[in-house]
């Protein structure tokens, strides 16, 4: 990716791409069972932040929509 556009060079190609693809994808995935290994581990902490996230996205719906009235 170029850091200066953010954007993937036109050097990518075919086979390279299907390597920075699978690269992404296992990256994902590594991710994602480190996620669900903490909501095991932590199960409180986990639903605690949750709801805080929830709360604050209502939140801020919650504002955008009043400030169209």
């Amino acid at each position: 990716m170029d850091e200066n556009t953010g954007s993937v060079p036109s050097a990518v190609s075919g086979g390279r791409s299907r390597e920075v693809a699978e690269q992404m994808r296992q990256r994902a995935l590594q991710a994602s069972e480190r996620a669900a290994a903490y909501a095991r581990d932590e199960p409180m902490k986990s639903l605690l932040m949750a709801a805080a996230a929830g709360a604050l996205l209502m939140g801020l719906l919650s504002l955008m929509v009043r400030s169209d009235d």
